[in-house]
């Protein structure tokens, strides 16, 4: 089994940048970058289901990571893939 190493990249980074995003909520790439966390910790708190303390922090982490992971591997896949139409059609 041949696993890459793009989706593994991506995760840390995101998982980073997410992990910097809460400590700076109070500007706007922040906030975009720990967006999709937030929506769901949001999701949560409204169906009685939030976490408190560092589960909190770990939702929004978390979800954010694997939502901008799943952005950029599905950028990449989608550039490869025109790349080869591109190609293939000279």
């Amino acid at each position: 089994m041949r696993i890459r190493t793009l989706p593994i990249v991506a995760l840390v980074l995101s998982c980073l940048a997410s992990t910097i995003a809460l400590t700076h909520m109070n500007n706007l790439p922040a906030f975009v970058v720990i967006g999709p966390g937030y929506m769901v910790q949001a999701w949560l708190f409204e169906h009685d289901l939030a976490l408190g303390g560092f589960g909190y922090e770990a939702t929004m982490v978390g979800v954010s990571a694997i939502v901008w992971t799943l952005i950029v591997v599905g950028l990449v896949g989608a550039g490869r893939v025109v790349g080869r139409l591109v190609r293939g059609a000279r």
